[in-house]
């Protein structure tokens, strides 16, 4: 039997499905990158004939050494990225610019400074918001188209090569920002969507218990022998009625693109979920352990809500753990809360650490959604003894 942590529930705490910076992998390697392209490029500097300095001290290939290693430290999180652009192509252009009021050459022409703005160029078309990307962008842009001109020898091919690169970063800058908004939007319509979806459950649930009040009142009303008494039932007779149609109303804006819904699912039909998914993998071994007491007294909308959760997480087993051998579905009571947990042994290879439902498929960024609008909370990542955990914990009562 699988033992579940018992997390805690905070009062107050952010949303946790919101969009978050999260940093950019490989960073390391592109930093390590860049530091040997900078002393591969010392050294080509160092040993530079044809070239020689002025007499008036001015060190040319200094100049084109120290900008790049600046260039390239504003790579660094030091702080914001619009900032550190701003310092990157200040940098730039003074180098540029120096070398060329002293009339001064020198063959290499600061790749390590280009490479480190093409990198900064990237990140600002991709994640710089658009009124300060547009003018950062172009002045990057300059700074690496202007590096040919440092070199009195250096071929048109070379200017022609510089202006692809510029193009193809900020190409690439912009596809990443064009899929970072096409997933928010997606994630806000899944949100959407399964907001709607509970919504309905919810009337469902709730125009059960208002009709039969209303039904209660009728027959209470046609039986009572107080004048006044009776007007009162009649009252509560058509403010019932009201409610019901102002919530079905409220039911039709919300589902006018939607087809019919069915019946709200309960626990037997979360068997059937897991019967299914044993049928369908016969490979995996899949067990359904519920705990004594969990159904009882379950409201129907926290029923359906535990039959969506696992069927997402054994969907989810399905998409991203082919390979998975078990599978453990816990149905957990504690109190006043639910655990309800879906557990593979396929995603040993992951890296450590939890993920919000925001991060994966956008199954899990719905039942986010549903989660939170009851008070609840569910994350998914690597379980502590190996594997893969969707889990889920739903306050009994709000």
């Amino acid at each position: 039997m699988t033992q579940l942590p018992v997390p805690s529930l905070p009062s107050s705490s952010p949303r946790p499905f919101a969009g978050r910076c999260r940093p950019v992998r490989g960073r390391g390697w592109l930093l390590a990158a860049l530091a040997a392209l900078w002393v591969a490029e010392g050294r080509v500097l160092s040993r530079t004939e044809g070239y020689p300095d002025p007499p008036d001290g001015h060190h040319a290939s200094w100049v084109v050494w120290v900008a790049g290693l600046l260039v390239a430290a504003c790579v660094l999180p030091w702080g914001r990225l619009a900032t550190r652009a701003a310092a990157a192509v200040a940098v730039s252009w003074s180098a540029t610019g120096c070398l060329l009021a002293a009339g001064r050459h020198v063959p290499a022409r600061g790749l390590t400074e280009s490479a480190a703005l093409l990198v900064l160029l990237g990140f600002v078309a991709w994640r710089v918001p658009v009124r300060a990307a547009v003018p950062l962008g172009a002045a990057l842009a300059v700074g690496v188209a202007a590096a040919p001109a440092r070199d009195a020898e250096a071929l048109s091919t070379t200017a022609v090569a510089y202006a692809l690169a510029v193009t193809g970063v900020t190409a690439l800058g912009l596809c990443l920002r064009h899929r970072d908004v096409e997933r928010a939007r997606a994630v806000a319509a899944a949100r959407d969507a399964e907001r709607r979806e509970l919504a309905g459950e919810l009337h469902d649930f709730v125009a059960h218990h208002v009709a039969a009040m209303t039904l209660l009142a009728k027959a209470t009303g046609s039986l009572a022998r107080d004048e006044r008494v009776a007007a009162s039932l009649r009252d509560i007779q058509e403010a019932g009625d009201e409610a019901m149609t102002s919530a079905r109303r409220l039911l039709t804006v919300l589902r006018q693109d939607r087809a019919h819904r069915g019946p709200l699912p309960g626990l037997d039909r979360t068997a059937d979920l897991v019967d299914d998914f044993r049928a369908a993998h016969p490979g995996t071994r899949v067990t359904l352990d519920v705990h004594p007491g969990f159904g009882a007294g379950l409201a129907p909308e926290l029923a359906a809500s535990v039959h969506r959760i696992v069927g997402e997480g054994l969907a989810n087993v399905a998409r991203h753990s082919p390979a998975a051998e078990a599978v453990e579905v816990t149905l957990r009571r504690s109190g006043e809360r639910l655990f309800v947990s879906v557990h593979n042994d396929g995603d040993r290879a992951r890296p450590p650490g939890p993920r919000s439902p925001a991060d994966g498929g956008l199954g899990l960024v719905g039942l986010g959604a549903r989660t939170e609008a009851i008070g609840g909370s569910l994350t998914a990542g690597p379980a502590g003894g190996g594997g893969w955990e969707v889990l889920a914990v739903l306050p009994v009562a709000r």
